[in-house]
C-alpha cells in the first residue's frame, strides 16, 4: 500500500494528539467514507502494544493503564481451541473474513416524526456528576413554623392562665383592685390574641407562616411579659423582664430564625431601659440604680449574644437539612450539605453528615451499574440530556459511541457466565481508563456500552474509537496460558451542532452505525 502523510492538529483536552506528521503504512480501517483510512501509524494518546499478541503474555498489556479495581480472572476448565473452532479457518483454506463471521442484518429503522414537547411537561432528571436541580429552592418552611406556632399556643394559654391567677392573688393581697384588674386584662388580651392567631393559621391552606405574622407572635409575647412586669414589680425589679426576654430569644433563634432573635433581644433591652428611666412606675419603690441598670444590661447582652452565637445558624442549617430530606422524598437527591459543615460541629452536624452520606450512597445505588461500576441506563439518560443542553447552549459538537462486545454470547456459552462478567468488567475498566474525566461511560444493557464525548468532533471521535478498539484488541483476557480473544465493534455518531436533535435520536444513530460495523465483519468502527 502506498504511504500517506497525515497531519493532525490537536487542542489540549481533546481526543487528538499533538501537532505532527508521520509516514505510515498498515492495514486499512473501515469507515463510511469512500476510501480506506490508515490509522495504524497514528501515535495515540493512549499507548498500545504492537498488534501481535504474545502467547505467553501476562494478564496485562504493556503500556495499557489498568484500573484501580483488581479483576480476578475466573478459572476456565475448557479447551480454548474448541471455543475458538468457529473462528479458525480449516487447514489449507484461505482466510476469508466473510466466511469467518457472517454479517449480521441490521434491524429495520422506522423514520418516525418527531414528537413535539408539551409546554407543560416536566422532566425530572437524576444528577450524575453535576450539581442537581433543586426543586425546593423557593420553599423555606415545609409547614414547620405553622406547626410550631400551633403547639406553642398551648404554652401561651398556660402563661395567660398564670397571669390571670397572679391578678387574683394581687387583688386579694391588698394591692388594690385597679392593679389586679389591669393584670387580668393583660392575661385575657394575651389569650384572645393567641386564640385569634391560631384560628387564622388553622384556616390558611399555605404551609409556611408569613414573616409578619411570626413577628406579631413574638411581639405579643414580649408585650405581655413587659406589661406584667411593669404592673407587678417596682422599678428595681424590672430586671425580671430580661429573664423573660432571654427565654423568648432562645425560642425565637431555634424556631423562627436569627433575625427574629436579634429583634427580640434588642426590643427587650429597649423596653427594660425605657421602663426604668422614662415611665412612671405603677408600684411605689426606690428609683432605678444607674450602675445596676448598666450591669444588668451588659449581663443580658452577653447572655443573649452567647445564645445567638451558639444557635444563630441552627435555623438555616435545619432548613437545609429539611430541604434535602424533602428532595429525597420526592425523588431528587438535592444539593450537598456544605452549609451544614461549619466550624463548630455538633449533633446536628453529625446528623447532616449521615444524611449526606446516605444521599451519596443512594445516588450510587440508583445511578451505577453494580457489575461494571459504570453509569446505568437511568443515569445515562440524565447525563446525555444535560450534555445536549450544554452543547446546544455553547454551540459545541457532541459525540456518542455505541459499543458492543463481539461474540459475547459465545463467550458466555463456552467459558461460563463468571468469565463473561470478568470480560464485561475488564472492558469497562479499559473504557474508563481510555476516556477523559469529562466523558461518560455507561452500560446500556447486556454487552452494549455507550460513551458520551462532549466537545468532540468527527476526527476526535473516530480517533478515540479506534484507540479504544485497539486497546481492547491488544488486551489479554484470561490467564497467562489461556487467553481468550475479545474484540469490540464501535458505532460513532457525531453531532457538529445539536440543533433539534434529541438524546434518543443520537442514541438511535449511534446504534445504527454499530450495526453497520457488526455487519461489516466486527472488530472495527463505523462513523
Amino acid at each position: 500500500m502506498a504511504n500517506i502523510r497525515l497531519r493532525a492538529l490537536a487542542v489540549s483536552g481533546t481526543h487528538l494528539g499533538g501537532l505532527g506528521e508521520r509516514e505510515m503504512t498498515g492495514s486499512p480501517a473501515l469507515t463510511d467514507r469512500s476510501g480506506c483510512m490508515d490509522l495504524s501509524g497514528v501515535t495515540p494518546l493512549y499507548p498500545t502494544t504492537p498488534p501481535a499478541r504474545p502467547g505467553g503474555a501476562s494478564g496485562g498489556t504493556a503500556g495499557v493503564r489498568r484500573s484501580r479495581v483488581a479483576r480476578v480472572v475466573p478459572e476456565v476448565q475448557v479447551d480454548l481451541r474448541a471455543g475458538c473452532a468457529d473462528l479458525a479457518p480449516a487447514a489449507g483454506a484461505e482466510l476469508d473474513a466473510e466466511a469467518l463471521i457472517a454479517p449480521a442484518k441490521a434491524p429495520p429503522v422506522l423514520d418516525l416524526p418527531p414528537v413535539p414537547a408539551s409546554p407543560t411537561a416536566v422532566t425530572r432528571e437524576w444528577p450524575v456528576n453535576d450539581p442537581p436541580r433543586r426543586i425546593s429552592d423557593k420553599v423555606t418552611a415545609f409547614g414547620a413554623e405553622k406547626q410550631v406556632v400551633l403547639w406553642q399556643n398551648w404554652a401561651r394559654y398556660v402563661a395567660a392562665a398564670l397571669i390571670i391567677g397572679a391578678a387574683a392573688v394581687q387583688r386579694f393581697s391588698g394591692n388594690g383592685p385597679r392593679h389586679g384588674a389591669a393584670v387580668a386584662a393583660v392575661g385575657l388580651a394575651y389569650a384572645a390574641i393567641t386564640m385569634t392567631l391560631g384560628r387564622l393559621l388553622q384556616r390558611t391552606t399555605a404551609d409556611a407562616v408569613p414573616r409578619p405574622m411570626l413577628g406579631l407572635v413574638l411581639a405579643t409575647d414580649l408585650l405581655a411579659a413587659a406589661s406584667v412586669v411593669y404592673l407587678t414589680a417596682t422599678v428595681r425589679d424590672y430586671d425580671r423582664l430580661l429573664i423573660l426576654g432571654l427565654v423568648a430569644v432562645q425560642l425565637a433563634v431555634v424556631y423562627y430564625g436569627l433575625s427574629f432573635a436579634v429583634w427580640g433581644l434588642l426590643s427587650t433591652l429597649a423596653a427594660y431601659i425605657a421602663g426604668s428611666l422614662m415611665l412612671t412606675p405603677i408600684r411605689p419603690g426606690p428609683p432605678a440604680d444607674g450602675w445596676a441598670l448598666v450591669t444588668y444590661s451588659a449581663m443580658y447582652l452577653f447572655a443573649g449574644c452567647t445564645l445567638l452565637f451558639a444557635f444563630g445558624s441552627f435555623r438555616s442549617r435545619m432548613t437545609a437539612l429539611r430541604r434535602l430530606c424533602h428532595d429525597l422524598e420526592v425523588g431528587e437527591p438535592g444539593m450537598p450539605l456544605s452549609a451544614i459543615a461549619d466550624r463548630r460541629p455538633d449533633d446536628l452536624s453529625l446528623l447532616a453528615r449521615s444524611v449526606d452520606d446516605m444521599r451519596h450512597r443512594l445516588i450510587e445505588l440508583i445511578g451505577t451499574d453494580p457489575l461494571t461500576e459504570c453509569l446505568n441506563r437511568r443515569a445515562l439518560e440524565t447525563r446525555l440530556a444535560r450534555e445536549c443542553r450544554q452543547a446546544r447552549r455553547r454551540g459545541t459538537p457532541l459525540s456518542v459511541l455505541a459499543i458492543d462486545v463481539d461474540h459475547f454470547k459465545s463467550i458466555n456459552d463456552t467459558y461460563g457466565h463468571p468469565f463473561g462478567d470478568y470480560v464485561l468488567q475488564t472492558v469497562a475498566d479499559i473504557m474508563n481508563e481510555t476516556a477523559r474525566d469529562t466523558d461518560a461511560v455507561a452500560r446500556l444493557g447486556g454487552d452494549e456500552f455507550i460513551l458520551v464525548l462532549p466537545d468532540t468532533g468527527t476526527q476526535g471521535a473516530t480517533a478515540f474509537a479506534e484507540r479504544l478498539r485497539s486497546n481492547v484488541d491488544d488486551h489479554v483476557f484470561g490467564a497467562q496460558r489461556q487467553s481468550v480473544p475479545v474484540t469490540i465493534s464501535v458505532g460513532v455518531m457525531v453531532a457538529p451542532e445539536i440543533g433539534v436533535l434529541s438524546p434518543a435520536a443520537l442514541l438511535a444513530a449511534a446504534d445504527r452505525n454499530l450495526y453497520r460495523a457488526k455487519s461489516a465483519g466486527r472488530n472495527r468502527i463505523s462513523a
